[in-house]
């Protein structure tokens, strides 16, 4: 049985974890890169924000996300 000391073990982890990493961020890329405007829009749309979905446009998101949370608990 082929015993691999721990850290021998941990830095194979790390490289396969990393090379799997950057074959998805390569993809990611090759997406963004093959993206039509068109598409781009259908997926903005499809995040569901319509415009005009602030409660009140001077607020910050984080102050929104706060009140929205809030009044969840209210109920």
């Amino acid at each position: 049985m082929n015993r691999e000391a721990p850290q021998e073990m941990q830095e194979k982890l790390r490289s396969a974890y990393h090379a799997r990493w950057e074959a998805v961020e390569t993809a990611r890329a090759q997406e963004l890169a093959a993206m039509t405007e068109e598409r781009a829009r259908q997926i903005i749309e499809s995040l569901g924000a319509a415009e005009g979905w602030r409660e009140r446009p001077d607020w910050s998101g984080l102050v929104e996300q706060q009140a929205i949370f809030h009044k969840g608990q209210r109920r």
